[in-house]
């Protein structure tokens, strides 16, 4: 499941646990997050996301009329959406409803993109970091809204699920050679995600004799070529002995114990749930400064900020990391510091509780 779908989850299991019976998940009928829902024993219902999406004019219709019939039935319901695609085209059936509605941003949206989804505008707009909320505002200004409340509210981590552990035995236990720091990627195979600077990072660090490996977890999901792309990569820059292809992993707690950093030079992002869970772990983050993720990266003190397609520099913090251990201890524990104080769920959890009962309470 990708962040928004998480966080979701993690709001349901937190509505349940403060007001049981209140709240039902609306999940795509096929994938992770309804596999989940039912693993789970959570109220859930299924729609068409396909149909919705993309099916057509009649399909689409009927997708919504069967959403429709969801969310209409209370009077007095609310409906938090985490897409704005699929808020634009539920858009025409929510007038038909007394609903209050919520669109949560999760990643950094063109403005193309939040003027087609808010012409019709949610009671609330929640986003993720606070570079979103200016963006927001001028496309809300364009459409004439006076009404809509944007809250910026911060992702979250499970604290009680990534939490630091030994890395030492964690090396020991999946055979890492001695010596060798790991770098560990927990992403979408895919170009925005920077997999190849990584890549080329690495190989730089074997041209200078640092000992590394680097773990790739995820794959290559809309199925473009795009593995098959980074594996010739490293090949070609004859670091096949450096990088292994983990693929799909549901044990990435695991992995974080016995990472050294994890890397994200991406270029497009919200604010990644990756990197406050690496932070839960005491994994030094080295990532680009790109939408949210400079509000929870001071660079030198929680972490890095480097440029997305800078091999060279991703290179040479991590060499400067290695040679200095007691400073790269000092970086995980302020961003271990942070992260527990400002980025744990309980408190992101009643932030948006909080907005459902300002709602429920006005209706």
């Amino acid at each position: 499941m990708g962040g928004a779908e998480q966080l979701a989850i993690e709001i349901y299991k937190r509505v349940e646990s403060a007001r049981p019976g209140r709240a039902e998940l609306l999940v795509p009928a096929k994938g992770d997050t309804r596999d989940a829902a039912e693993q789970g024993g959570m109220r859930y219902r299924s729609f068409q996301f396909e149909q919705l999406m993309g099916g057509g004019r009649v399909s689409s219709v009927i997708a919504n009329l069967g959403l429709l019939s969801t969310v209409g039935r209370s009077a007095h319901g609310l409906l938090h959406v985490h897409s704005p695609f699929v808020y634009g085209a539920m858009r025409p059936f929510l007038s038909l409803t007394r609903v209050r509605t919520i669109l949560h941003l999760h990643l950094d949206y063109t403005i193309e993109q939040l003027t087609w989804a808010l012409k019709r505008p949610p009671d609330v707009v929640i986003t993720c970091a606070a570079f979103m909320v200016e963006r927001v505002e001028e496309v809300l200004a364009k459409a004439g809204a006076r009404g809509t409340k944007i809250v910026p509210v911060i992702n979250a981590v499970d604290t009680a699920r990534f939490v630091p552990g030994d890395r030492a035995a964690a090396k020991r236990d999946m055979q890492v050679p001695a010596g060798t720091a790991v770098l560990l990627m927990a992403a979408n195979l895919s170009p925005h995600k920077g997999q190849e600077t990584a890549i080329r990072a690495v190989a730089a660090l074997k041209a200078r004799g640092i000992a590394v490996e680097l773990w790739l977890v995820g794959e290559d999901r809309e199925k473009t070529g795009y593995d098959v792309r980074l594996k010739e990569l490293v090949q070609s820059l004859g670091a096949s002995d450096r990088v292994k292809f983990l693929g799909f992993r549901k044990d990435v707690p695991r992995l974080l114990h016995a990472a050294d950093c994890l890397l994200l030079p991406s270029t497009s992002e919200g604010l990644p749930l990756s990197i406050l869970e690496a932070q839960a772990s005491k994994v030094v983050v080295l990532a680009a400064p790109t939408a949210g993720i400079p509000e929870v990266i001071h660079h030198g003190h929680t972490g890095f900020l480097v440029e997305a397609g800078n091999a060279e520099g991703y290179a040479g913090n991590v060499a400067r990391l290695l040679a200095n251990p007691d400073f790269a201890q000092d970086v995980r524990e302020a961003a271990y510091a942070q992260v527990v104080s400002q980025f744990s769920l309980k408190p992101y959890s009643e932030k948006i509780l909080s907005q459902y009962d300002a709602l429920l309470e006005a209706a």
